[in-house]
């Protein structure tokens, strides 16, 4: 078992949790905790220029499984959902050839959210769910970041 180096970015609503190993990101996590910021890396660096509007594509190295029941949702939507738009489960799904309940199960089980931006994905009939690392108040971190692009 890998142990990872944890970064952490602390923003207005909490902090975000970076796990890495071999300076390839692994994970990111939100939290609601205030925690002081840890890490002076591209990682870091780029996820603070993400909040403070001066970047739109997160591009540092991560892992995911490649071949993975999601990998074709989750890179749909890295590259075609971009920074200050949304999409709907159902219209993810017809683009990726699948069914909204894959593409939910997809986003709740993203391990990158913001770099994999499972925020942009929304209920036809509203803002949907969030798992953004499995938090108790998912919707004000979607919320948050939703409006932080402008998209919301």
């Amino acid at each position: 078992m890998e142990s990872y180096e944890i970064s952490v970015v602390e923003c207005e609503i909490g902090s975000i949790l970076i796990y890495t190993a071999s300076n390839v990101c692994h994970k990111i996590e939100f939290k609601d905790e205030f925690l002081p910021n840890v890490g002076n890396n591209i990682f870091v660096q780029q996820i603070s220029e993400y909040l403070e509007g001066k970047r739109r594509i997160l591009d540092f190295p991560v892992f995911y499984l490649s071949g993975a029941v999601f990998t074709n949702v989750w890179k749909y939507l890295r590259e075609n959902v971009k920074y200050g738009t949304i999409i709907t489960y159902g219209e993810l799904a017809k683009a990726c050839g699948t069914n909204p309940r894959i593409v939910g199960y997809a986003m709740a089980s993203n391990p990158l959210p913001l770099y994999i931006p499972c925020h942009r994905v929304v209920s036809r009939n509203g803002i949907g769910g969030f798992s953004g690392g499995k938090i108790e108040n998912s919707i004000k971190w979607k919320k948050y970041l939703l409006n932080l692009e402008g998209s919301f």
